[in-house]
């Protein structure tokens, strides 16, 4: 949304994530979101709420993600919408990365042995 801004494109790039089915958000709350990201992320999350379906992935834990939004009453908004209906599923264990990694392959490593 911000790189829409600069454009002038902020209509037609709402609008396209408004009508998957499905919208995947990877990775939310890497990092603190500004004011206009929680302002975005909300009305995206209101705008889809009994619409259309999220996958949202986290290396936080959900109770972590109200502290994200600069705006606790958008926050709490938003989140309550998504735990309205929602399943969270908790994968524990070590990243599927390493067995990606160089450093494994350089000493052997099949990963699958």
């Amino acid at each position: 949304m911000t790189q829409a801004r600069v454009d002038n494109s902020v209509d037609r790039t709402f609008r396209s994530f408004l009508s998957p089915d499905l919208l995947i958000l990877d990775d939310l709350g890497l990092h603190r979101l500004t004011a206009l990201q929680s302002a975005d992320l909300y009305e995206l999350i209101i705008s889809r709420h009994r619409v259309s379906s999220f996958v949202i992935t986290s290396n936080r834990a959900v109770e972590e993600w109200l502290s994200l939004f600069d705006d606790p009453i958008l926050g709490n908004s938003a989140m309550d919408r998504l735990a309205n209906a929602s399943y969270q599923i908790v994968i524990e264990g070590a990243s599927y990365r390493e067995k990606l990694s160089p450093r494994r392959k350089l000493l052997g490593d099949r990963g699958g042995d």
